[in-house]
C-alpha cells in the first residue's frame, strides 16, 4: 500500500519539555530545531505515522466485535476481561504494556495540536488564512482526541453523569501549563468552543492530505459531539451541513463483485485487495489508522477477526462481512471468521456514513411519518452500496423506536470495531427504551456485558494518575 505521506524532516526539541511533563505526554518528540515557519507546524499534521492514533480495540473486545482464540486469552490481562466482560477483575491492576496507549498516544498528538493552536498565530511565511487555516485545522483535530479520550475515560455525557470528572484538559505545549481534570460538562463545553471557533470558512473544502482536517470535518466532529450529548437538532443541523460539503458513499458491492472470485473461494484466506478503498475513499472526511496493530497487518488471521455470532448480527449479503471477514476453523475445531482483508482501516477517522446515520436518527427522534421516512431513506441509501441486489430489500419503520433500532443494527454493522459504535452504544445505555445487553459465548459458557456495567468507563493508567502534569488525576472507576 502507496504512503500517504512522507513524514516531514521536521522534528523538534524543546528544552522544558525534559520535566515530568515528558511521562504525562507520552514520547515527546525529538529532533533538530524548533518550529518557526508555517510549514513546520503543518508538518505534524502530514506526520501520519506519530500524532493520528486512537486506538478502540479495548472497546472492540468489550463489545464483543472481536474474536480470540482460547490460548490468546488464558492469563489474566486487560485483554481476557474485556473480552469475557469480567466485572471481578481489577482493570487497573492488569493494565500493561499497549494497553496504555490510548491515553498516551492520544496526549502525545494533543502536544501537536496544542502547539498548533498556541503558536501558529506568531508563524513566519504564510498569509493570515493559512494561519487561520491551520489553526482551525488544530482546534479540530484537538477536540477529534479530546472527544476519544473523555468517551473512553470517563462516563457518558448525561444530566446525571455531566458533573462527574473527565479526563486532564491541557490545552498548551508549555510544560507549565495547567492540566486540570475538568468535569465532563466542562469537557463538551471546551469541545463545543473549539469546534464552533473552527467551522466553517476558515477550514478548506479540500484538504491538503486525507489527514488535515476539511471543512466536512469541522460540521462532522459537531455532529457526533452533540449527538454524544443528545442534544438531536444541534446534531441534525451540522450534519446536514456535513453532507453538504460530501455525501458521497463508497461501493462496497462493486469492490466485492470485482474480486468476487477470490471472495467466495472455498478455503482461501488470502488477504490480497483489488484497489485501495481506505486511503483513497471518496467518503474521508479525515483518515485515521486506529490503533498501532492495524498497520499492514490489517485484518489478516485473528487480530480483528469476529466470531460467528457477531457475524450473524450482518444481514445476508452485506459486503461489509463478505469483503472482510471469512468462516473458517483452526487446526483444534474452533469456528470463527478469519480476516481477509490487509489494508489499514480508517478506524480513527471520519467517514460520510457516520453523518447520514446522525441525519437519520435525529430526524427519526423529531417523529412524524414523513420524518421517519426521511430517515429510513437515508439508511437505505447507505445500504444500496453494501447490500448485495439479490437481498436488499428497503427498510422502513412505523415508530421512532422501531427506526432508531435499525439505524443502529446498520450502524454497527459500519462501525463494527470502532469507537463511533461505541459511542451509541454508551449514549443508548442511558435510555431504558434502547439499553441492551451485549451476550458473548464462549466455549458454551455465555457472557453478558450489561448496560449499567463499570466496564464501559475503562481506567487511566497508574502512571497517568501517579505523574499527571501540573494537576490531579483521580480514577473515574474502582476497578
Amino acid at each position: 500500500m502507496k504512503r500517504i505521506i512522507k513524514i516531514s524532516t521536521l522534528l523538534i526539541v524543546i528544552a522544558t519539555m525534559l520535566s515530568s511533563c515528558v511521562e504525562f505526554l507520552g514520547v515527546i518528540p525529538k529532533g533538530q530545531k524548533i518550529p518557526t515557519t508555517w510549514e513546520d507546524y503543518n508538518a505534524f499534521i502530514r506526520n501520519n505515522y506519530t500524532y493520528h492514533y486512537l486506538d478502540p480495540d479495548q472497546l472492540g473486545l468489550l463489545m464483543g466485535d472481536m474474536f480470540k482464540v482460547p490460548s490468546a486469552v488464558s492469563s489474566p490481562s486487560l485483554t481476557r476481561t474485556h473480552y469475557y466482560a469480567d466485572e471481578s477483575a481489577n482493570r487497573i491492576d492488569l493494565m500493561a504494556g499497549t494497553d496504555k496507549n490510548p491515553y498516551f498516544n492520544a496526549y502525545e498528538g494533543l502536544f501537536a495540536w496544542n502547539l498548533i493552536v498556541e503558536n501558529v498565530p506568531q508563524a513566519t511565511e504564510c498569509t493570515e488564512a493559512q494561519r487561520e487555516m491551520l489553526i482551525a485545522q488544530g482546534r479540530v483535530l484537538r477536540s477529534m482526541h479530546y472527544f476519544f479520550l473523555t468517551n473512553y475515560y470517563a462516563d457518558q455525557y448525561c444530566e446525571a453523569t455531566k458533573n462527574k470528572l473527565s479526563v486532564p484538559l491541557l490545552t498548551s505545549a508549555s510544560v507549565e501549563a495547567p492540566s486540570p481534570q475538568v468535569t465532563i460538562q466542562e469537557m463538551y463545553e471546551f469541545l463545543l468552543d473549539d469546534l464552533n471557533k473552527a467551522a466553517g470558512d476558515a477550514l478548506p473544502v479540500n484538504a491538503e492530505t486525507i489527514l488535515h482536517p476539511n471543512r466536512a470535518l469541522g460540521y462532522g466532529m459537531l455532529a457526533r459531539v452533540y449527538l454524544s450529548m443528545g442534544d438531536y437538532e444541534n446534531a441534525l443541523k451540522n450534519a446536514s451541513l456535513a453532507l453538504q460539503q460530501n455525501d458521497k458513499l463508497f461501493n462496497w458491492v462493486a469492490f466485492y463483485e470485482a474480486d468476487k472470485a477470490r471472495y467466495d473461494a472455498p478455503n482461501s484466506y488470502s488477504t490480497r485487495v483489488n484497489g485501495n478503498p481506505e486511503i483513497d475513499n471518496v467518503e474521508n472526511y479525515i483518515y485515521g489508522y486506529g490503533s498501532f496493530t492495524s498497520g499492514w497487518r490489517g485484518l489478516n488471521n485473528t487480530n480483528y477477526a469476529i466470531s460467528p455470532e457477531r457475524a450473524a448480527r450482518f444481514e445476508q449479503g452485506d459486503t461489509r462481512l463478505l469483503t472482510h471477514w471469512k468462516s473458517r476453523f483452526s487446526a483444534s475445531g474452533i469456528h470463527y471468521y478469519a480476516g481477509i482483508y490487509a489494508l489499514e482501516m480508517n478506524r480513527g477517522g471520519m467517514r460520510s456514513p457516520e453523518m447520514y446515520y446522525i441525519k437519520a436518527e435525529c430526524l427519526a427522534r423529531k417523529g412524524g411519518a414523513d420524518n421517519i421516512k426521511e430517515a429510513m431513506s437515508l439508511v437505505n441509501k447507505v445500504r444500496k452500496t453494501r447490500i448485495l441486489p439479490e437481498y436488499y430489500e428497503d427498510w422502513s419503520a412505523s415508530s421512532t423506536k422501531e427506526a432508531v433500532e435499525k439505524i443502529i443494527r446498520d450502524k454497527e454493522s459500519e462501525y463494527i470495531q470502532s469507537q463511533v459504535i461505541f459511542c451509541d452504544y454508551r449514549r443508548l445505555n442511558k435510555d431504558p427504551d434502547y439499553a441492551r445487553e451485549f451476550p458473548r459465548t464462549i466455549e458454551g459458557i455465555e457472557y453478558v456485558l450489561k448496560p449499567d456495567s463499570h466496564l464501559w468507563i475503562m481506567p487511566f493508567p497508574r502512571e497517568a494518575v501517579s505523574n499527571p502534569g501540573n494537576g490531579t488525576i483521580t480514577q473515574n472507576v474502582e476497578k
